[in-house]
């Protein structure tokens, strides 16, 4: 830069009078909709339930809310990979910066989550026992806890399914 700038000083290269600009893509109202209400969604962040796991923001018209703190149940990576998968259908061109910076501010990532909150071997341990598992068979669902509460079932929003009541499964 500095010799650049005497060069420039004394004439042996031209001054440059244009600066490159990158043109900033806006962000569709739908899209930051979309996907606000994909980070609100029950299977994707979990609702803490104490009475001070609040957060107080302020909205457009300068009105203060309080939204209960939602940790999300997978990391921003796989977060993004299952909104993608599920919108693949309808174009939605957006990047990981960009899904990561649209997180709503009462949507906390996994770390965040406070002691007093259950992760007992019944709930933890299936996210210890995928990660070995994983390892020595080789099979696409295995990675994501998502992928694999799927594969067992044949509806995993259905109870009887998840609890190994149903007669297809």
């Amino acid at each position: 830069m500095v010799v650049q700038h005497l060069a420039q000083n004394l004439n042996i290269i031209s001054k440059t009078t244009h600066q490159h600009t990158r043109q900033q893509r806006l962000l569709s109202i739908e899209l930051k909709e979309l996907v606000s209400q994909f980070y609100q969604r029950d299977d994707i962040t979990y609702q803490l339930p104490g009475k001070r796991d609040y957060v107080t923001v302020t909205d457009d018209n300068g009105e203060s809310m309080t939204l209960q703190k939602r940790i999300l149940l997978y990391n921003i990576r796989e977060t993004y990979q299952l909104f993608v998968n599920e919108y693949s259908n309808k174009n939605v061109d957006l990047s990981l910066t960009s899904f990561n910076e649209l997180r709503p501010v009462n949507i906390l990532i996994h770390s965040y989550m406070p002691h007093r909150s259950c992760l007992c071997i019944y709930h933890e341990n299936v996210n210890l026992l995928i990660k070995p598992l994983s390892k020595h068979i080789s099979c696409d669902g295995l990675n994501l806890l998502q992928e694999f509460t799927s594969m067992l079932g044949c509806d995993e929003q259905e109870e009887k399914c998840m609890f190994s009541c149903c007669h297809l499964c």
